[in-house]
């Protein structure tokens, strides 16, 4: 059985209001005190539970990460990025692979939301902005503007290719071709 709250009160001998503070860091509580839930958790491999925080509005430190593939490096690549920020910011993710399939996506969207995840972070696009929006969330896009109101993580791929073209005349390439 899953250790409860309240059992993490009694092993600490405080009272679950004290424990929940510590958590939530809210409050002052001595620093024994403190340490004395901490060890209790450790002890009961106690972890918050974190759809009951966000039942309270709580953060739930989750952000959905939606994908047109995890089987191209470029997407591969960005989401080990994406992820290794977020755990540096305390956050989780939640990758999904929606593929070119749009009920895919919709699925995801919904499931996203069902663990109340605190934003979105969208590469794959089957979806109209309107279906994103109707969820409430923020949302933050990358590779494809979604719309005005959405903030896109984008390259600029025109400069990007006048530099590497600089980079190869300045090496000596005479006859510098693209194929794409």
């Amino acid at each position: 059985m899953r250790p409860k709250l309240t059992d993490v009160a009694e092993k600490a001998g405080c009272s679950p209001t004290t424990v929940s503070r510590v958590i939530n860091n809210y409050g002052y509580i001595s620093q024994k005190t403190r340490d004395r839930v901490y060890a209790a958790m450790r002890e009961l491999n106690y972890q918050p539970n974190t759809l009951a925080r966000s039942l309270q509005g709580k953060q739930t430190k989750m952000i959905g990460v939606i994908v047109p593939s995890i089987n191209n490096p470029f997407f591969a690549e960005l989401v080990a990025g994406i992820e290794e920020q977020l755990a540096s910011d305390g956050y989780k993710m939640l990758l999904c692979d929606a593929g070119q399939d749009s009920d895919k996506e919709r699925r995801y969207l919904r499931m996203l939301e069902a663990n109340q995840v605190d934003g979105i972070i969208a590469g794959s696009h089957n979806l109209d902005i309107a279906e994103y929006q109707r969820y409430g969330l923020p949302i933050v896009s990358f590779d494809r503007a979604l719309s005005e109101q959405v903030p896109i993580v984008t390259s600029d791929n025109y400069q990007g290719g006048c530099l590497a073209t600089q980079a190869l005349v300045d090496a000596g390439c005479r006859h510098v071709y693209f194929v794409g």
